[in-house]
């Protein structure tokens, strides 16, 4: 086993501590420790296996196969950015939405205490 080898299985158990961790902590959901479960793996095999890399480099037609995983990593980036950029709208729209609704019941609350101030005040004087 060569240098490189030990170095991408030391990345990929740490990987793999670290989602575990984070899991634990409740920092990160299930869903997202899945997938740093599996680019541990990934990462894991490839390091392990480089020869795999340049079997798939050459079933793609890609002549120089270092640059796959590079690839790869890059198609992950650009299809996520997309996906973050959706949900921090939909959960900006649901802050909003829970702001207004808070403001809302803070007037209700405001008005029956309003109301309530009143009613004391002409039972007293009555």
């Amino acid at each position: 086993m060569h240098n490189y080898q030990i170095f991408s299985a030391i990345i990929a158990v740490i990987f793999f501590i670290t989602a575990f961790v984070l899991v634990r902590r409740d920092t990160i959901l299930p869903g997202s420790a899945l997938r740093w479960t599996l680019l541990s793996i990934l990462i894991l095999i490839l390091g392990v296996f480089p020869q795999l890399s340049d079997i798939a480099a050459k079933f793609l037609g890609i002549s120089y196969p270092p640059i796959l995983p590079v690839l790869f990593a890059c198609m992950i980036l650009l299809f996520k950015a997309p996906l973050n950029d959706i949900q921090r709208t939909k959960d900006r729209i649901k802050l909003e939405r829970l702001v207004q609704r808070v403001a809302m019941l803070e007037q209700k609350i405001n008005q029956n205490t309003d109301n309530n101030d009143g009613l004391k005040k002409g039972s007293v004087k009555g």
